[in-house]
């Protein structure tokens, strides 16, 4: 079972959340949004667990799915990307 972590909880990454969670062969370890009103929210209405660190959701994750605006994507997927780096080097 993969287990995969969403990186962002508005509109979009609800959607990921509630998708992921559809699929039996994924684990949604949980979900990490910068904003503290969100993760509340969002992890009450999914019943999923919230992170208030993006690192430590990523080093419980195999995967994550970066659904943050548009201009974070790059520093979102190079701390994702450091992680995998340990495993390959």
């Amino acid at each position: 079972m993969l287990k995969i972590g969403v990186l962002g909880a508005g509109h979009l990454g609800k959607i990921h959340i509630r998708l992921i969670k559809e699929v039996s062969s994924f684990q949604l370890v949980g979900f990490f949004d910068i904003d503290a009103d969100t993760r509340k929210k969002v992890s009450e209405e999914f019943g999923v667990e919230a992170f208030d660190d993006m690192d430590a959701l990523i080093d419980r994750c195999d995967a994550v799915d970066i659904v943050t605006p548009t201009l974070s994507h790059f520093d979102c997927a190079v701390k994702a990307l450091k992680k995998v780096e340990t495993y390959f080097y």
